[in-house]
């Protein structure tokens, strides 16, 4: 049984060069990166054009891909544990299945990006524009999301316990279902996000805006409430007994009924 195929950095460079020269003829020259199932371990891509290339259950383990384009590419079910893709653009990438374990994706344009479900556990993507992406089921636990953009972003059923989302931008993103358990979401903005039943134990949610969120049947036992905005909220069959900082003042402005759990 042979082993995964293989590339040397001067056949790397030719491979790219001819990419890159398929993409500005719109394909009459060069040839496209097909790059299927390749060993590329810790391979030196800093800055890389690889846009619209197959690199469909790749090795990329430890790769410096840097500031790489890598719009519209093909990652499914790649091997991508600990590369550096800081500032790199995979704007519409799909990357549906990879793993990507501790990798870093700090201000990377992540738009559109089919990761459901991928593996991102404690992947570094502060700062990261994940806008309208598909990150449903996907596992971000412990994964660092500071300051990301994940507007219409869709994490149904996304796990997210003790992740970090701290001033992370929601905003009409669909949660529900997703596990934020022990999660960290200070001055996080779920402005009309969708977390019914979603399961926010323990979470810190100081000053945090849910305005006009769907939180039906969520489940935020213990949780930190501390200047939180519950502003045309819907907490119906939420559970919110022992959760710090409740206050009458809080829901005056949220929409309750007889299933909001306040108390034991």
């Amino acid at each position: 049984m042979t082993g995964p195929k293989t590339l040397s950095p001067s056949e790397l460079q030719t491979v790219l060069a001819q990419h890159r020269r398929w993409l500005e003829t719109d394909g009459e020259e060069g040839q496209r990166a097909e790059l299927a199932g390749y060993n590329l371990n810790r391979a030196e891509l800093h800055g890389a054009v690889l846009r619209q290339a197959d690199l469909r259950e790749t090795v990329l383990s430890g790769a410096r891909l840097q500031e790489a384009d890598l719009r519209g590419a093909n990652l499914q079910r790649a091997k991508i544990y600990q590369a550096n893709f800081r500032n790199a653009n995979l704007q519409g990438a799909d990357l549906n299945g990879a793993s990507l374990q501790n990798s870093i994706f700090q201000g990377a344009n992540l738009q559109n990006v089919d990761l459901a479900p991928a593996d991102l556990e404690l992947t570094d993507l502060s700062h990261a524009d994940l806008s309208r992406a598909h990150l449903n089921e996907a596992n971000l636990r412990g994964a660092n999301l500071r300051n990301a953009i994940l507007c219409d972003a869709d994490l149904r059923k996304a796990h997210l316990n003790e992740a970090n989302l701290l001033n992370a931008n929601l905003q009409n993103a669909n949660l529900r279902g997703a596990d934020l358990r022990d999660a960290n979401l200070q001055a996080a903005n779920l402005q009309n996000a969708v977390l019914q039943s979603a399961k926010l134990q323990n979470a810190d949610l100081v000053q945090a805006n849910f305005q006009g969120a769907n939180l039906r049947k969520a489940r935020m036992q213990n949780t930190d409430l501390y200047k939180i905005n519950f502003q045309d909220a819907d907490l119906r069959g939420a559970d919110l007994r022992n959760a710090i900082g409740l206050r009458r003042s809080i829901l005056e402005g949220a929409i309750t009924d007889a299933t909001t759990k306040l108390r034991d």
